[in-house]
């Protein structure tokens, strides 16, 4: 009960934290549709995309990894931070210039490649980033990396809105995302460095080890940037910057939506399950199903509403007569969350077993087929069939990682409650499809109200897991009052001693 109380409470940090993150991304979007238009968009979108294809070995070799075996072993922390940070910048000191090189070689134009310069940047600064949240996760202290993001996404938002209806242009705003990316930094750096020390042991035994080990996680991390990134610039050979926009307009909402995976399952459920990994096989299944279970109650209603209320979505947000061609993408897109949001915590689980060379057959596999339909079908339909590919590639993956888990892990009590959510979600889209025609304002807290109420009717999420988080709930808010009873007896007494 502990442990379900402390993922409970870095839950709802993780929830706050996300209120304000995504609210802030949202505005930002909104106002890249508004102020900087398709084309401009697009080349944001292409510097962004060219700059995490060429820089996955600093973003995605280390963080899992790291936050395992510190979770399993806190003592290696500083030790881990000392020499990833070695290891990250001397891959960043090479691909930058790599990065350059091939922007001029591949003839993007010299704004393009401007942006390609200070995202290169963003990529060193965001990674360093990465790697103190990982360790902070590692020790459960989710708050630290939540309040980091809060920072970044919160000021560049701030800043960059109040800059485009000034007339600022995709220079100014690739360089704002870069300045949050350094707050975000620099404040978990402070704290992690504050609460454990500044420690520096550079180990070459350690770097080749951290090295050879992080080859699966290297690979799949590879592979996996590549084919989510890969029709981007697929795109922009085979289309314009223009379609790029209209791609890159719906995969935005998209990525805003992923917020789920990324803070419960690798904030707050992967160390539990790296801990548990290490013999607690019962208790590792449980958390395994609880887990399917609420992300499935998550995503299901989340991509309904994408499919149903896309028209409504895209005009809210862009406003502008362009960008009506995001709207298929927008809908191809969305049951890639459901698949997505599985395929996170499957992932998870392989890793925290320590079968993490499985997931390099499966991002093979992925590559192999997502790179052959990406050019079948962009001729053909364009960014509406890089996005159809997106759907299908993680459709593909959440295969894979049922097949490459251990079976005796599989959570089969979860297809009973993800055929409940769905019954759940058909009422939810018949609710709105008949109130089609009214505002965008009313049909999604009617959509909401329907969904939840034929979920509740169907008992979608079963009682003993509602009756297992209130209790958690109840007992962490019991223990906060007691927390805070004691901090005022201890005042009272030491103003008394003062007075005395």
């Amino acid at each position: 009960m502990g442990r379900l109380r402390r993922m409970v409470g870095n839950t709802c940090i993780s929830l706050l934290g996300q209120a304000v993150t995504w609210s802030s991304t949202l505005l930002l979007t909104m106002a890249y549709g508004r102020f900087l238009g398709d084309a401009q968009f697009g080349k944001l979108y292409v510097a962004t995309s060219f700059v995490t294809l060429l820089g996955f070995p600093i973003e995605s070799g280390f963080n899992q990894q790291i936050t395992r075996d510190v979770a399993q072993e806190p003592s290696k922390a500083p030790r881990y931070l000392a020499n990833t940070i070695v290891l990250k910048l001397a891959f960043w000191s090479t691909l930058y210039g790599g990065m350059l090189l091939l922007a001029q070689i591949l003839g993007y134009a010299p704004d393009v490649r401007s942006l390609i310069a200070i995202c290169g940047i963003t990529l060193l600064s965001g990674s360093l980033g990465t790697t103190f949240s990982s360790l902070h996760y590692a020790f459960e202290r989710v708050a630290f990396p939540v309040v980091g993001t809060i920072l970044e996404k919160g000021l560049s938002a701030a800043l960059g809105i109040v800059l485009l209806t000034c007339g600022a242009g995709v220079q100014t705003m690739a360089l704002i995302l870069l300045g949050g990316s350094l707050i975000s930094t620099i404040w978990q750096g402070y704290w992690f460095f504050h609460l454990v020390g500044r420690r520096f042991n550079i180990d070459l035994l350690l770097m080749r080890s951290l090295l050879k080990t992080s080859i699966p996680f290297l690979t799949y991390g590879v592979l996996g940037v590549i084919y989510y990134r890969l029709d981007t610039i697929l795109l922009s050979e085979m289309a314009n910057t223009t379609v790029v926009g209209w791609y890159g307009a719906a995969y935005r909402v998209f990525d805003t939506l992923v917020f789920l995976p990324s803070l419960f399952v690798g904030a707050i459920v992967y160390p539990v399950l790296a801990k548990l990994s290490a013999g607690q096989e019962h208790h590792l299944k449980l958390a395994i199903e609880k887990c399917l279970n609420f992300l499935l109650f998550c995503s299901m209603p989340i991509a309904t509403l994408l499919i149903t209320a896309a028209p409504g979505i895209i005009g809210v947000i862009y406003h502008r007569p362009e960008f009506i061609h995001t709207i298929p993408a927008l809908q191809a897109l969305a049951p890639g969350l459901v698949f997505l949001y599985a395929n996170s915590l499957y992932g998870s689980i392989i890793i925290s077993t320590r079968h993490e060379k499985r997931m390099t057959v499966m991002a093979g596999i992925a590559l192999v087929f997502n790179l052959a339909l990406n050019v079948l079908l962009i001729p053909r339909y364009g960014h509406v069939g890089a996005a159809a590919v997106t759907t299908l590639t993680e459709l593909l993956l959440l295969c894979l990682s049922i097949l490459f888990t251990p079976r005796y892990l599989l959570p089969g009590e979860s297809l009973w409650v993800g055929a409940k959510v769905l019954l759940a979600c058909g009422v939810m889209a018949a609710v709105m499809w008949l109130l089609r025609t009214c505002d965008l304002f009313i049909i999604l807290p009617a959509g909401g109200v329907a969904y939840l109420a034929a979920a509740a009717i169907l008992r979608a999420i079963p009682r003993e897991d509602l009756q297992t988080l209130y209790k958690a709930i109840r007992q962490k808010a019991e223990q906060n009052t007691d927390t805070r009873q004691e901090q005022l007896r201890t005042a009272i007494a030491a103003e008394n001693i003062k007075v005395y």
